[in-house]
């Protein structure tokens, strides 16, 4: 979904949180279209993008990565490349 140049971009951002809501503009897509493509609630997705939750799971970044066919460290970088936010894994 995310051309080699959007995903250059996209890991240039610097985000707050993470870089779902970039992603989401470079592809073109809304919020729902996303939220169909990785079988979760609308309200999810809006959440994430607008940082009221600090932590994802790991499951639901892959699928987000899969959606936009990039790396979770694309959408979702490493704790220490972000200011608070981090992926959790399943025992977290």
């Amino acid at each position: 979904m995310l051309t080699k140049s959007h995903i250059l971009t996209l890991r240039r951002t610097t985000p707050d949180r993470n870089r779902l809501g970039k992603a989401i503009e470079l592809a073109g897509v809304t919020q729902n279209e996303v939220a169909h493509g990785v079988r979760g609630p609308n309200s999810y997705i809006s959440d994430l993008v607008n940082g009221r939750y600090r932590t994802i799971t790991l499951a639901n970044a892959y699928r987000f990565s899969e959606y936009f066919q990039c790396r979770i460290e694309d959408l979702f970088p490493k704790e220490s490349q972000m200011a608070g936010a981090r992926i959790c894994g399943p025992h977290d």
